[in-house]
């Protein structure tokens, strides 16, 4: 199980208890994944959110998609590398929504910690406070994200 005080620095966990945390903990399901293991697919449909324990990833945008590099890439275009208590897939807590992205694993040996859907789903049934905080946060998040896109496209 993947330790509280860890979670406790997550930013789409910000504003938690102890005890929501724990809740939070007990639906994370551990991953171990290989340099070049594809763990989600650009659109195919959503039903996680991952937590970056140990490691890293890529995060890879298909030729002709969104930024002028990846339009003329023939390959896909790696756009960030995530690490240690970073956060992708925060979309499928909202929707099963197409994937934006492919992630691959870029070093052996990296440990995520998954949060399913339909298990977070629940949890905010239980206690719908948990829910709310991870949601805003998520808006908060998702709100910045555009707010940078749209001023590098200016």
């Amino acid at each position: 199980m993947v330790s509280i005080e860890f979670l406790k620095k997550i930013a789409l966990l910000n504003g938690l208890t102890d005890d929501e945390i724990t809740r939070i903990a007990q639906i994370c399901r551990e991953r171990v994944v290989n340099r070049d293991d594809v763990i989600v697919e650009e659109n195919a449909p959503s039903d996680a959110m991952y937590i970056i324990h140990e490691g890293m990833v890529e995060v890879l945008l298909e030729p002709g998609k969104v930024t002028p590099e990846a339009l003329a890439a023939p390959a896909p275009t790696p756009l960030l590398a995530l690490g240690r208590g970073q956060v992708f897939g925060e979309m499928g807590l909202v929707d099963s929504g197409a994937r934006s992205a492919t992630v691959r694993c870029a070093a052996d040996n990296t440990r995520l910690f998954a949060i399913g859907r339909d298990d977070f789903l629940h949890l905010c049934e239980e206690d719908t406070r948990i829910g709310y905080v991870v949601m805003r946060n998520i808006a908060r998040d998702l709100s910045f994200k555009l707010r940078v896109r749209n001023l590098a496209w200016k």
